[in-house]
């Protein structure tokens, strides 16, 4: 499993765009790994900053991620950024087409953010969310954590959420596939290594 994940991040090298985001800080030794490689890069007294590890590093991957002109660019971790370019959807037509199977206590939450209007021409904001909730997931079980069991609840929501995208992203014929259904592959990869995640959703 280490030598696949390290090769998948090996793969996506070209995929991250720019300098690497520099270390900013020394957080406490206490923080689990994955929380410490995301405060590292952000202010000390970031807003994302909050008395739940988890919460904090759900925000904190948020707040590393960035918009471009027809890309959007997710925080994978180790300093590195994904780019993918944005399908040509609307968001809220996306979260519409979700089966009914699948929409959970969170859906109606994500179904109001796709009428933002920074959420409206913006589908890739999904991918941004499914990482935060698997980024959140791996600090809970990094702490060792059996309370907030609903953060892996909603990254396998997420993974549904993200399926339902890709399904609609590939029946554009101009839009090129490839960077969405690798980030896709790769984050289902992360999403395997929380204990007790399980889905049917597959990239191809």
């Amino acid at each position: 499993m280490v030598y696949v994940r390290s090769l998948i991040l090996f793969l996506c090298a070209s995929a991250c765009f720019g300098e690497d985001i520099p270390i900013l800080w020394s957080p406490p030794a206490g923080f689990p790994p994955t929380l410490r490689d995301v405060a590292s890069r952000l202010p000390a007294d970031t807003d994302a900053r909050d008395a739940c590890l988890i919460t904090y590093a759900h925000e904190g991957n948020h707040f590393l991620c960035r918009g471009k002109p027809g890309f959007h660019c997710v925080y994978i971790g180790a300093g590195q950024r994904w780019e993918i370019p944005t399908p040509p959807l609307v968001t809220e037509e996306v979260f519409a087409a979700i089966p009914r199977a699948h929409r959970t206590s969170i859906y109606p939450i994500y179904l109001r953010q796709g009428r933002d209007d920074y959420w409206h021409s913006q589908p890739l904001m999904i991918l941004d969310e499914w990482r935060a909730y698997t980024v959140g997931s791996l600090v809970r079980q990094e702490l060792g954590m059996q309370k907030r069991a609903e953060t892996v609840a909603h990254t396998k929501t997420m993974a549904r959420f993200a399926k339902q995208l890709h399904t609609m992203a590939k029946e554009i014929p101009e839009y090129d596939m490839t960077e969405l259904t690798k980030f896709c592959q790769w984050n289902l990869g992360e999403c395997y290594r929380i204990e007790g995640f399980d889905t049917e959703v597959r990239f191809d």
